[in-house]
């Protein structure tokens, strides 16, 4: 699901690297220990039990890490972890989204991501009507932070929309779930999948700069850079 979301930073980039794939660099690896820093918060649980827990009537909805969805989308499987999920009675009341990034923005690609959540546990029978998501993004070296690992950083909370201490920074905002516009990107994404289209390469040229496929793209401006 996250290389759906890829599609919407740079198309062919995700070409690219399935033609030519790479090492994981320090600040993806940096990334996945800060999301494994989070989900150790959690209790462990199979999947059956995580679905048993999440339909469960209760006053309080429950949060649930890494829960494991998938569905078919046209005869296509789309499969996926959702970071975390809060669930009551069969009702997903928000899907919660973290990224960790040298920008402190919050772009199209997230969006799809996070709503694709949505989306697929919607797909597996539970109630989205009135979901929402929230993307938090944190600056790269937050990853190993004490305050993120025990679950104290503000920004997890929810009870600010940014944050700065002396170890990192992070902004997080939240949206109502839009089931009609997340269906259409998705519908677009799997063009590619299902070879209806090429990929289309990005139309802005910074993000070619930090491009690792720029000198195999035959549509990037900064090839020679």
């Amino acid at each position: 699901m996250s290389s759906i979301a890829q599609q919407f930073y740079c198309e062919m980039a995700l070409h690219l690297s399935l033609l030519r794939p790479m090492r994981p660099t320090r600040e993806m690896q940096s990334g996945t220990a800060g999301h494994e820093a989070v989900a150790a918060l959690g209790v462990p649980m199979t999947h059956e039990e995580s679905i048993e827990q999440a339909i469960a009537e209760r006053e309080k909805p429950l949060c649930i890490y890494e829960f494991r969805i998938g569905w078919e989308h046209g005869a296509v499987p789309i499969l996926g972890f959702v970071d975390e999920a809060w669930f009551r009675g069969g009702s997903v009341e928000m899907v919660a989204e973290r990224k960790f990034s040298r920008s402190l923005g919050i772009y199209e690609p997230y969006h799809v991501q996070a709503g694709l959540y949505c989306l697929g546990l919607g797909e597996m029978g539970f109630d989205t009507s009135h979901a929402q998501y929230c993307i938090t993004v944190f600056r790269r070296k937050c990853h190993d932070c004490d305050m993120l690992g025990s679950g104290d950083c503000p920004l997890q909370t929810g009870g600010t929309p940014s944050y700065e201490c002396g170890r990192g920074a992070g902004i997080s905002a939240c949206y109502p779930f839009d089931s009609e516009k997340t269906v259409s990107s998705l519908e677009w994404a799997l063009g590619y999948w299902t070879y209806d289209r090429e990929p289309v390469a990005t139309p802005g040229p910074r993000k070619c700069q930090s491009c690792r496929w720029k000198a195999y793209c035959d549509y990037s401006v900064a090839k020679d850079a």
